[in-house]
């Protein structure tokens, strides 16, 4: 590949939109959306936003294609998940040591005591 088209082929990427970005949900996607992440079924969807059940599986699919998602799950993760990389934060674990700790009363363990 030629230094020219290989540059072409990176800017065409930097073009496009990245991956991770949400893609723009209509207000009805959004509301339906917000319904699932609530755990509503579809039906129950369907029956409160007096629309069929066929048009909020419709909705859900289109959901899931401009989320790029596979499932409900997914869907309301990207959906609850604030805007930015994800950095998860918690209380760190200290290090175990590398052999058993033998603090119990100060004790030798049981195979030092061997009489031989």
């Amino acid at each position: 590949m030629s230094s020219q088209i290989a540059r072409k082929v990176v800017q065409s990427f930097r073009a496009a939109a990245p991956a991770g970005a949400p893609a723009s949900l209509s207000p009805r996607e959004q509301e339906i959306l917000g319904w699932l992440a609530q755990g509503f079924l579809i039906k129950e969807i369907a029956d409160r936003l007096g629309i069929s059940f066929d048009t909020v599986r419709t909705h859900i699919r289109r959901i899931y294609e401009k989320l790029q998602v596979h499932s409900r799950a997914q869907a309301v993760a990207k959906y609850l998940r604030p805007a930015g990389p994800a950095v998860l934060k918690g209380p760190r674990r200290t290090p175990r040591p590398a052999c058993h700790s033998f603090s119990r009363l100060d004790r030798k363990p049981a195979f030092l005591h061997s009489s031989r």
